[in-house]
């Protein structure tokens, strides 16, 4: 199907759903400006997943790595640009200490040490604290019965271990009484499996001991197994030091400040030609600025990491997300790899316009507080500074951390025709006539936070909607203006569980087949589990909706249509649809308090 007869399909689908839920805020408007708007909307959801878009003045930045000589030698570390020339690999991890990067727990055989209230010192149990290369900080065993205490090491990569190294207190050599008599060194690539890989009968180094492998198979799993000990005194280890064949964990290639020319431009999407083996990553980040020296006053913060996974991912690229427009630029590569292979980065493309939406803009959102879970308006301001070859702006598109809802838009402080398109993680503004002059444009829009975060937002213009061009926000002490904090803590980290529609009718006619679950998550610091059952009233679980780990999230929305929501369609875990009657809805969160369960009744009809 050629491109043209595709799109003409798709804006198809997409113009009769768009009907049902573009709904106009005050003024009027006739059919061809709701097909307009159609278009242009359609182009705004899809262009950041068919990044193959452009234009005639589009302009590309390529690179390869046969020029060993533009990147910042500061900040690029523990990659390789010789061995393999016109690629960047991993470095050699032959002298990286695998132990610092890993996870270490003991577990006794015998009697534990004790402080001074006769109780457990775990401060002498913290096998974590074998990796932080202080030789005064120790797992102590009692003497006489922790023979076969174990220390378990998860180097949480896969190498081919060939040294390591056990060092008792201080480092020092009259540590001799206190060191491992002997000892054997398991490993594998299962904690479950694991297969001897070394054994000391009998250790005379007093304060540190090395292992030479001979033969070393990949491991992720090491088990250093306690033999033998002194007879009267504790045996102490302070430090593991772990040495394998492979490449480091990870490393960071990044540019030198570049510029695009004389011009500011408008960064669209990039493209990274690379190797990508199972069990390797590479991960792209950009930053703009306008200085020719990086000053973080006048520069952008990284942008998320796009993480690739595969060459494939990696040749169809990603979207550049940056304060714009910028004329200096910058880019990071992270290479990663949990295994034995390492990725191979030959070259990185961009794709950018010097024709801007507008020249310049600057985003705030007042008020910069509010209280958790409390309905609030707000207001967002985009002040805009345009000239003659400026696109002008079509639509905005504002992100959010919980679902909001527009209330009016003003130009100038003069009220304008607008569509509101909702969706749960944005708002999209589309207006019937372009702004095309100097312009201040304030959102005023409705919201409940269930916790802090920013409101990042994009500019789009018809003539090129493939390419939108982020907004640039203010900076304040706090950081970028378009950032809301919350006070306040809510009793309950589940708020606002609600079932609709209830009673909800599944008999496949198009009408009320399903009901969705909506509620919040909140005061979470770290994910904890939450469940989603359905019960009938005599309480035997028949269906289970999901089980995951979550932290402090918003769950509104249908999500056949990209909400977050939960659905029930009415069926048990066999699939089978359930009897008419009444059901049991139980929403359960287990927090350190002992956790909290929430419960509503749930009617099916036919």
């Amino acid at each position: 199907m050629s491109f043209y007869r595709c799109f003409k399909k798709n804006l198809h689908v997409y113009f009769q759903r768009a009907r049902k839920i573009i709904y106009q805020s005050h003024v009027s408007h006739y059919h061809h400006f709701m097909m307009y708007r159609c278009l242009l909307v359609f182009a705004v959801l899809v262009a950041p997943t068919a990044l193959a878009y452009s234009s005639s003045d589009s302009l590309v930045y390529s690179f390869s790595f046969s020029d060993t000589t533009k990147y910042d030698q500061g900040l690029t570390v523990d990659v390789d640009l010789k061995t393999e020339p016109g690629k960047i690999i991993l470095a050699s991890g032959a002298t990286k200490n695998l132990a610092l990067g890993s996870r270490m727990r003991a577990i006794y055989a015998g009697t534990y040490p004790k402080d001074n209230q006769n109780k457990p010192d775990t401060t002498r149990m913290n096998a974590d604290k074998l990796h932080d290369g202080n030789y005064f900080t120790i797992v102590n065993f009692p003497a006489n019965d922790n023979v076969n205490s174990v220390i378990k090491i998860n180097l949480q990569v896969v190498r081919r271990v060939n040294k390591i190294t056990v060092v008792t207190l201080g480092n020092l050599s009259n540590s001799y009484n206190l060191r491992p008599q002997a000892f054997s060194y398991y490993g594998g690539l299962d904690s479950n499996r694991m297969t001897k890989i070394f054994q000391e009968f009998d250790n005379i180094d007093s304060a540190r001991h090395t292992a030479f492998i001979t033969d070393p198979q990949p491991i992720q799993y090491i088990n250093f197994v306690l033999d033998k000990q002194h007879p009267t005194q504790s045996t102490v280890i302070s430090e593991f030091e772990i040495f394998g064949e492979g490449y480091v964990t990870e490393g960071y290639y990044v540019s030198k400040v570049d510029s695009t020319g004389t011009l500011p431009a408008n960064f669209a999407t990039f493209y990274v030609d690379a190797e990508i083996p199972n069990g390797t990553q590479v991960a792209f980040q950009f930053r703009s600025g306008y200085t020719k020296m990086f000053d973080s006053l006048q520069w952008s913060d990284w942008s998320a990491p796009v993480v690739f996974n595969s060459t494939a991912e990696a040749q169809r690229g990603g979207q550049i997300i940056t304060a714009e427009p910028r004329k200096y630029f910058q880019y990071r590569l992270r290479l990663f790899s949990s295994g034995l292979e390492t990725p191979k980065v030959q070259s990185v493309k961009m794709v950018y316009q010097h024709n801007l939406v507008a020249d310049s803009t600057s985003a705030s959102i007042a008020p910069d507080t509010v209280e958790v879970l409390s309905p609030v308006t707000l207001n967002y301001s985009i002040v805009t500074k345009m000239s003659a070859s400026s696109l002008g702006i079509d639509t905005i598109k504002i992100l959010t951390p919980s679902p909001s809802v527009v209330r009016a838009v003003r130009v100038n402080g003069v009220a304008v025709a607008y569509n509101f398109i909702p969706s749960p993680d944005a708002m999209i503004i589309a207006f019937p006539t372009t702004i095309a002059s100097t312009s201040t444009i304030d959102v005023t829009f409705s919201t409940k936070m269930i916790a802090g975060g920013e409101f990042p937002a994009q500019i789009i213009s018809k003539a090129s909607p493939w390419n939108p061009q982020i907004v640039d926000p203010k900076k304040t002490a706090g950081g970028n203006a378009w950032k809301v904090s919350t006070t306040g803590i809510p009793a309950f980290p589940l708020v606002d569980v609600r079932v609709d529609p209830n009673p909800f009718t599944p008999n496949n006619d198009g009408r009320n087949d399903a009901t969705i679950i909506d509620f919040s998550v909140s005061n979470l610091s770290v994910s904890k589990p939450l469940k989603i059952h359905i019960f009938d009233l005599s309480g035997r679980r028949i269906r289970t909706i999901v089980e995951t780990m979550t932290g402090a999230t918003p769950y509104f929305g249908d999500p056949r249509t990209g909400g977050k929501g939960f659905l029930w369609d009415g069926r048990d875990d066999e699939g089978k649809r359930v009897r008419p009657g009444v059901y049991i809805l139980q929403v359960s969160l287990d927090v350190d308090n002992g956790g909290q369960v929430v419960t509503k009744s749930v009617v099916v009809a036919y």
